[in-house]
């Protein structure tokens, strides 16, 4: 089978994030946290650029409008607009990842620990920046914030996880595609440059996942070889916050993007699956501990109004906390993150029920 094929097969399994829209509308913000704001670094999904006016350049410009003075970096994996884009599709995780560490070392603003905020694709990417590069020299990634981001991987084409079986052209054309992935999305060249590629987990072949996965399967911790730096980096947050898209069909099943995932018989929720039970991350000892928010966003993949990120995400945002002489010192929540008047319905918003495969 021809690397084009399978090129084709692996990009659809993005196709569907091309269309995401972040619309603006007049505010109606809940209270945000006075200054001064923990800095603030952003990694945006497939299709973006790190600066893109529509895109994740919109979002870094309402955070500076929310929260003044606050510092934001987005993270760029290629050189120019055009360059960046196509790293979200072609390139190496693991390279992208230690480039992103090294641009992060370099940045005085970012001494006193940040918070991370990714987005698709760049909250998994986030995460292991965070597992690889805490304890390394970066500064400390505080809050990690993601948005519809795989974190269990994907297992399927967008939308043919609500394609009914059996006949018609769209069920013909899932199948296809699905044969393709599943007899090439592991060869190693896909593994080393395709993104999509990277973080794919075919519930079916595990063993040839465990075996073959160029990231995610080292970022799991899915390997017998289980990395204990990466458990003291994730259980060193001090809020991990998941959000979920109730209607997601780019990220199959959506639930991985709160660490759940298909086992081969169901859709498993985090705390259902075995590397929540032997706490394999360390997403146990976090939720346990109060520092795991599983929260939801209505609509499709990426589909979010600024008011609406400024209003459920921004709140999640630790400020600085400074001490009687002006000194930066910890960082403090936000008073909605105490607990202490917090009402159900800002944790976890209403999600849709997963249809059956």
């Amino acid at each position: 089978m021809g690397h084009g094929c399978l090129i084709l097969a692996v990009l659809l399994l993005s196709s569907a994030s091309l269309g995401a829209a972040i619309r603006d509308t007049p505010a109606s913000r809940l209270a945000l946290p006075p200054g001064p704001y923990l800095p603030i670094v952003l990694w945006h999904g497939m299709g973006d650029s790190c600066c893109n006016p529509q895109g994740i350049g919109a979002v870094q410009d309402r955070i500076q409008r929310a929260l003044p003075g606050v510092f934001v970096h987005s993270v760029a994996t290629g050189a120019t607009e055009s360059a960046d884009v196509l790293s979200t599709y072609f390139g190496d995780a693991n390279a992208q990842v230690r480039a992103a560490c090294d641009a992060l070392r370099a940045l005085p603003q970012l001494a006193g620990g940040y918070v991370a905020v990714g987005f698709s694709q760049g909250g998994l990417l986030l995460r292991g920046l965070l597992e690889r590069c805490t304890g390394k020299g970066a500064p400390a990634m505080h809050t990690l914030i993601t948005m519809g981001s795989p974190h269990q991987g994907v297992m399927d084409v967008p939308g043919c996880w609500d394609v009914g079986g059996g006949a018609g052209v769209a069920w013909s054309w899932c199948k296809a595609m699905q044969a393709l992935l599943g007899h090439g999305v592991y060869y190693s060249w896909l593994q080393h440059n395709l993104l999509q590629a990277q973080y794919f987990k075919d519930p079916y072949h595990l063993d040839w996942y465990r075996e073959t996965s160029g990231f995610l399967a080292d970022i799991n911790n899915d390997r017998d070889a289980r990395n204990s730096s990466y458990v003291a980096a994730l259980t060193s947050l001090r809020s991990l916050v998941l959000y979920q898209f109730d209607n997601d069909l780019t990220v199959v099943p959506r639930e991985s993007s709160q660490f759940g995932f298909y086992n081969g018989t169901h859709t498993e929720s985090m705390e259902e699956t075995a590397a929540y039970r032997d706490d394999r991350l360390g997403l146990r000892t976090l939720n346990e501990s109060g520092r795991l928010t599983l929260a939801n966003c209505p609509g499709f993949h990426m589909q979010f109004t600024l008011d609406w990120f400024e209003q459920h995400v921004l709140p999640h945002s630790p400020a600085a906390l400074r001490d009687v002489d002006g000194n930066a010192g910890t960082a403090r929540l936000h008073p909605l993150l105490t607990g202490a008047t917090l009402s159900p319905s800002h944790v976890r918003l209403p999600s849709l029920p997963l249809p059956a495969p």
